[in-house]
């Protein structure tokens, strides 16, 4: 299978604004806005959750380094991820825009992680007083839509080969947003099966094609990309839905 992984290496509120400034966030003073209020809560062991299936949300939480994954347990004990979370994302943040409880949906830690809270009132205070704010959190709940609709479209639609080169594809793409550009993608075939709606069996006979074939390296055996052309055309991948920011930036809002 795989080996143990090194989580990316961004880390701190830097991927943060990293984040904010790629969601169109370009006052500095709104920026700082943003870091007053995130309190550097704790360090998380890989496996445990980062927000529990069912907890009350009273607060919102920044991913500040590590990986995280956003996902449901079946009530077949099997997991479901829906996205991967990576620094600079919130872990959380549909349950700020939207407080109803789900029972079964939680985020896990992938590697281990270092998180940061903010407290609901906190976020209100500061959204009232910074407008442009609101704004870069509203594009940001849209990207984590377009994310959330593509995967649905990738698990429904796409043949298995293509279905996973989708989502190794997605997670360079995501990765490189926040500066951590390199080849290798920090999450093992056992989440690739759990996102992609798969056997883990069935993701592995696809992670050795895809070696075989050059688009996979076979020097390791983590995931990582040799042939990034190859693997793009391989997944017909187009990254235009990652790239929902920049359609955004196009409305505007008075400060």
């Amino acid at each position: 299978m795989v080996g143990s992984m090194k989580p990316p290496q961004a880390s701190g509120l830097d991927a943060l604004a990293l984040k904010f400034r790629g969601l169109g966030l370009d006052s500095e003073a709104d920026l700082q806005s943003l870091f007053r209020i995130v309190r550097i809560r704790e360090a998380i062991n890989r496996s445990e959750n980062i927000v529990d299936a069912g907890s009350p949300p009273k607060q919102l939480t920044v991913l500040l380094a590590g990986v995280a994954c956003l996902h449901k347990r079946l009530e077949d004990g099997t997991r479901q991820i829906y996205s991967f979370q990576y620094p600079g994302d919130f872990c959380d943040l549909h349950r700020y825009v939207l407080p109803e409880l789900d029972q079964a949906v939680a985020v896990m830690a992938l590697t281990d992680c270092l998180i940061g809270t903010i407290c609901h009132d906190d976020m209100e205070r500061s959204l009232a007083q910074h407008p442009k704010l609101s704004l870069a959190f509203w594009r940001a709940s849209m990207l984590e839509a377009s994310i959330f609709r593509e995967r649905l479209l990738n698990i429904s639609r796409r043949a298995a080969l293509s279905r996973v080169a989708n989502i190794i594809c997605e997670q360079l793409i995501r990765l490189e947003a926040i500066n951590i550009n390199g080849t290798a993608i920090p999450v093992t075939q056992v989440d690739l099966a759990d996102a992609a709606g798969l056997s883990v069996v069935h993701v592995n006979r696809i992670v050795q094609d895809l070696r075989r074939i050059g688009a996979l390296s076979k020097e390791r055996r983590s995931i990582e990309v040799a042939d990034r052309e190859r693997l793009v055309e391989l997944a017909n991948f187009n990254g235009r839905y990652l790239n929902m920011p920049n359609v955004l930036s196009h409305w505007k809002i008075d400060a």
